[in-house]
């Protein structure tokens, strides 16, 4: 691959918006001067002043457009990102993240005639960069689906890829609207099924910004049955035939409990919770992930976590789950 050239580099970065008033200038300026051909800021609805900082970035920067939705989630406004890019490549940003300093420059790197997307090293909060990978790791088939699932928090989100757009229109790989959590997965693996290669770089490409007012770390009734939706639609498709399956159901299994069954604003009392970690480990697709899952490159904690899960020693599962919350709360406040 030649040198890095701006001119080159011809992706659309797609950042839905809602309430983002606070966080979109920051957002938009680290992408900005990156030599990207376009940034779409797509509104789903806000009634705050996230159009205005929008409006006022699109005169400052030529290559910003402000395109504006009725308010129909996330979902939505990727999808008209994708109908209306001009880019070659697409490329999503949260309005409240950013992307890493030359984080453009590490996914061309990556890149070649065959390649259909690229995904670069995720940051989250103050973490330190990583060390750069002299040579990417290209994938394709069963051994780019396994790779994937092995590692879903990192590998299965739309954040930290470039893809591309062509590989949307031609094979109809849009986002599901009717799923609500856990979507960006479902899409990320329907789209590299269509894929005929993806590269895979070390480099530190987008970083998260870490709050304790992101939607993820807030609860709200009903998450787990949205879980579990996205888990039965991604079920039906070939990456449930894949060795790694277990492990992404399991990761999907941690997920609930984490935001759902042992979050703090659950009002439950703990002796309701406990028999909902229950409930939840006799369910069928999670009986049968705890029994084949390969667990020996899972961290410690992780692993430990799981195991007690498996054993129905659902109070240590809360107190782990519990000191876990607590940490990424301290992280997030800096």
């Amino acid at each position: 691959m030649p040198g890095w050239d701006e001119s080159e580099f011809d992706v659309s970065v797609i950042i839905p918006m809602y309430h983002a008033e606070t966080t979109l200038t920051r957002c938009v300026e680290s992408i900005a001067k990156q030599g990207v051909r376009e940034i779409l800021l797509i509104d789903d609805g806000s009634a705050d002043g996230t159009v205005d900082v929008a409006e006022d970035l699109a005169r400052r920067y030529p290559t910003v457009r402000v395109l504006r939705n009725p308010h129909e989630g996330v979902s939505a406004a990727r999808n008209r990102g994708i109908r209306e890019a001009r880019g070659t490549w697409i490329l999503f940003l949260d309005a409240d993240d950013t992307l890493a300093e030359k984080g453009a420059e590490a996914l061309w790197a990556g890149i070649r005639e065959e390649t259909d997307a690229c995904l670069g090293g995720i940051l989250r909060g103050n973490e330190r960069p990583f060390p750069e990978q002299q040579e990417p790791l290209y994938l394709s088939g069963h051994k780019l689906m396994d790779y994937v699932l092995a590692e879903p928090t990192d590998r299965l989100t739309v954040h930290g890829w470039v893809f591309r757009r062509s590989v949307c229109m031609e094979n109809d790989v849009f986002f599901r609207e009717d799923l609500k959590l856990g979507e960006d997965s479902e899409w990320v693996l329907r789209m590299l099924a269509s894929c005929r290669e993806a590269a895979f770089v070390e480099a530190p490409v987008y970083r998260y910004t870490l709050s304790g007012e992101s939607t993820i770390h807030r609860w709200k009734t009903g998450q787990t049955g949205e879980y579990l939706k996205t888990l039965k639609a991604i079920s039906e498709t070939e990456a449930a035939r894949e060795t790694n399956w277990p492990i992404y159901v399991l990761v999907t299994l941690l997920l609930i409990l984490t935001h759902d069954t042992f979050h703090p604003g659950n009002p439950a009392k703990l002796k309701a919770k406990l028999s909902e970690a229950g409930r939840l480990r006799h369910l069928p697709v999670f009986d049968e992930a705890l029994t084949k899952a390969d667990l020996s490159n899972a961290g410690r904690a992780k692993r430990m976590v799981l195991q007690w899960m498996k054993a129905g020693r659902y109070r240590l599962v809360y107190l782990a789950v519990r000191i876990r919350q607590w940490q990424n709360a301290r992280r997030a406040e800096g």
